[in-house]
């Protein structure tokens, strides 16, 4: 008979849709069609704010009450004798819960693996921010710290040679997409799929649309946010053909994008959105800023690109390649192919989901050793 493994996974959990929510939905989907893992969740979803409300007194006070939560949550889960915690985190203020848990952990002698969900470690641990000094705790911490991309694992082995890092992507299901359409309508779309939020280039994205004006396309926005702020972009830049259409169930997302022609992400920062894999899985060129692990995932500056890099908060950069894409459709066809190829050959979730069984079986073994 397989050993059973037991993780108590400390993630978010949807709505509200995001990336790691989305994440966890797959761990949970893959996990329970395997009969050697038991996960137990403790869902640290933020749903007591907007998710554009970014005040720093009420992340405190309502992340104070969520601490407390999460904490009685995690210890409620330790009854049933876990081989390991996965915690999952996207830095910040999240680092203060993340080290109470570590704390708790650590009492109940019950391994941590630290999950980074966010791809600013390279920069903070350079300017050596409060941020990383934090992180850089839990990280000690930790028995082992998942990095999601390439720089962040350099990073870490650089300044903390000593904690054990391991490099293991995000993941996409690739049979689970609705076919993808050729566009033969008149009207033509790019799509943007995230939280309508500043850090995401939204607007830098409708003043490039609106001063493009391109004939015979339009622009939906797709993703939970604030009406005020988009009608204040709509006031402000005038575009034509934009459509706000609020957030939508992952599959009604995946519907909209399978119909788009051109995904645009042109966010400030990301560590490795599941939206990028997920228009590649449909065979979309994507147009996106060189953060986090985009560069590895769009293999900007090689000679099967997936779509075009543009610069942070450069409208112009942006309308340039917006314009690129829409008037050469041979060539972002030939885009979409090597997305598509790419995530078959080192983004299938079956083989990223064993990646990371087979550490929750050797993070096990050693607490039995």
């Amino acid at each position: 008979m397989t050993p059973l493994v037991r993780i108590c996974l400390v993630a978010p959990v949807p709505p509200p849709y995001g990336g790691i929510s989305h994440w966890t939905s797959m761990i949970l989907q893959n996990a329970a069609e395997r009969s050697d893992v038991r996960l137990e969740v403790v869902d640290i979803a933020p749903r007591w704010r907007a998710i554009d409300d970014l005040a720093g007194w009420k992340r405190v006070l309502g992340g104070g009450f969520q601490l407390l939560r999460d904490m009685c949550w995690v210890l409620w889960r330790l009854r049933h004798h876990p081989h390991a915690i996965h915690l999952t985190t996207s830095g910040q203020f999240a680092i203060i819960r993340d080290l109470a848990i570590m704390t708790i952990a650590k009492r109940f002698n019950v391994p941590v693996i630290y999950h980074i969900h966010f791809g600013r470690v390279p920069q903070e641990a350079g300017k050596q921010s409060r941020e990383w000094l934090l992180l850089a705790r839990a990280m000690r911490m930790a028995h082992t710290v998942i990095a999601i991309d390439a720089s962040t694992e350099q990073a870490i082995q650089h300044f903390l040679p000593y904690v054990r890092v391991v490099n293991i992507p995000n993941c996409v299901n690739a049979n689970s997409f609705p076919q993808s359409t050729i566009n033969t309508n008149s009207r033509k779309t790019v799509m943007f799929l995230g939280w309508v939020i500043p850090t995401k280039g939204v607007e830098e994205l409708v003043q490039a649309w609106a001063e493009l004006q391109p004939a015979g396309w339009r622009l939906l926005i797709v993703g939970p946010g604030n009406t005020e702020y988009q009608q204040r972009l709509v006031e402000r830049h005038h575009p034509a053909q934009l459509e706000f259409l609020g957030e939508k169930s992952h599959d009604k997302a995946m519907r909209l994008m399978a119909n788009a022609d051109v995904l645009a992400l042109p966010s400030y920062t990301e560590a490795f959105p599941n939206v990028v894999l997920e228009a590649m899985a449909l065979g979309k060129p994507v147009i996106a800023t060189p953060v986090g692990a985009i560069p590895e995932m769009l293999q900007f500056g090689t000679c099967e690109p997936c779509g075009i890099e543009v610069q942070i908060k450069d409208v112009a950069s942006l309308r340039s390649a917006i314009k690129y894409i829409l008037s050469h459709p041979s060539e972002a066809e030939q885009f979409g192919k090597n997305g598509m190829m790419r995530v078959l050959n080192q983004y299938e979730s079956l083989v990223v989901v064993q990646k990371i069984v087979n550490l929750w079986k050797r993070v096990a073994e050693t607490q039995k050793g």
